[in-house]
């Protein structure tokens, strides 16, 4: 009798660690899905926590600063050099 309770309790064991498993590995997959599907989302978050890891946070946010100046410049050159500068 020890022997067949051992038994179930080792087929409940097995079952109820093969359905946690399973969700886990079901969820890890639909998760990774779900981020290659919008990597174009979440990528620049990503960049942007690893650069204030490494930098800081006042770095990054200076280097923001300086590439939004930098592609504002930009911008205004684009639209105004052509209306000015005609050849």
């Amino acid at each position: 009798m020890l022997i067949f309770c051992l038994c179930l309790l080792a087929m409940f064991l097995f079952w109820l660690f093969g359905h946690i498993i399973g969700t886990i590995l079901y969820l890890s997959i639909l998760f990774m899905g779900h981020l290659i599907s919008y990597w174009y989302f979440y990528l620049p978050f990503i960049i942007l926590i690893s650069l204030a890891i490494a930098f800081g946070i006042k770095s990054v946010l200076a280097m923001l600063v300086l590439i939004i100046f930098i592609l504002s410049l930009a911008i205004a050159l684009m639209i105004y050099w052509p209306r000015h500068h005609n050849s």
